[in-house]
């Protein structure tokens, strides 16, 4: 058995944050309303919300701090 790291945030938090901050960014429904999201891919939301909270900047330990990640023994 190993420990591993296993992403945390659920889809729909992804999604509901990703078109929160759209709206806060006044980006217009033509533009990145709620239905620019209709059918893309969660590995498409994984990626916009991760470049929306700039986790790309955060080391391990802080994705795992921060809860967006959990350890699990597998």
């Amino acid at each position: 058995m190993k420990v591993k790291k296993v992403w945390n945030i659920e889809p729909q938090k992804m999604l509901e944050t990703i078109i929160k901050i759209d709206r806060e960014n006044g980006l217009s429904a033509h533009d990145y309303g709620a239905s620019f999201y209709v059918g893309k891919s969660l590995e498409y939301i994984r990626e916009v919300y991760e470049q929306y909270l700039g986790l790309d900047s955060l080391s391990d330990n802080d994705l795992i701090e921060n809860e967006y990640y959990k350890l699990e023994i597998a």
